[in-house]
Formats: C-alpha cells, structure tokens, sequence
C-alpha cells in the first residue's frame, strides 16, 4: 500500500507538471483531477501511462489511456490555435483597411496643403505687383 501511495504522490506530481493552462485538466467522474499513473504489473501494457480516478482505491471506474488523451489535447490546441489565427486574420484586413484610410486621408490633406502653399503664392505676387505697380505710378508722376 505504501509503495502504490508514493507512486500516486508521484504521478500526481507528473499530472501537475505536465498540465496545460489553455488545455482543461483530465477529471475523473467525481469530478475530480485525474492523477497521471503507470501500469506497474508485469503485462504488455507495463509502463505505459494513464489517467485513473483521483479516489484510487475507492475508484469510480474511471479510465483513459494518456497518449489518447494527449491526442485530443493536441486537437483542442490545434482548435484553439486556429481560432486564434482566425482572429489575427480579422484584426489584420481591420488594420490594412485602417492604413488605406489614413493613406487617402494623408494624400487628401497633402493636396489641400499643396492648394493653400499655390493660394499663398499666388496672393503674395498679387500683393507684390501691387506693390511695384503702386510705385512704378508713383515714379511716373
């Protein structure tokens, strides 16, 4: 009894280590997490690990081979993860279509600044034959 309750110490130790904060933990059906565990008894499956219940011996019934269980954690990762590159997808063509708009702004401000430097120009040669026209009647007489 001694020895199977250090091989629970350790295999829950191993279930800690090996968990996942975007995968959910295995739970055995008390609701439970299942500690990770190694078939120890000398059979074809020796050394080879598995999720059991948490209430060992006064199991539930629980049962899941842990390289079945590591499948459909690498499935729900590959969900999640496609999910993410969806969303990053989405927030890219946002952002393209953002740097379009402030491009056509960008060139809409850059030709009305062209207008106001032309209106400038154009008001500052006004004034200047003014000015030399003014004192071109002013020497003539």
């Amino acid at each position: 009894m001694a020895s199977q309750n250090s091989g629970d110490s350790l295999s829950a130790s191993g279930a800690r280590s090996r968990s996942r904060s975007s995968v959910p933990p295995v739970k055995c059906y008390h609701d439970d997490i299942a500690p990770i565990r190694t078939v120890r008894v000398n059979c074809p499956t020796q050394g080879r690990r598995f999720y059991g219940c948490s209430h060992y011996p006064r199991t539930c019934g629980f049962f899941k081979w842990a390289d079945e269980v590591d499948n459909v954690e690498l499935e729900y990762e590959r969900d999640v993860l496609k999910g993410k590159v969806k969303q990053l997808k989405q927030t890219t063509t946002k952002l393209e279509d953002q740097v379009a708009e402030l491009a056509i702004e960008n060139i809409e401000k850059f030709h009305a600044m062209e207008t106001v430097k032309a209106d400038k120009k154009l008001c500052i040669m006004l004034f200047m034959s003014w000015v030399l026209g003014g004192c071109d009647g002013l020497v003539e007489r």
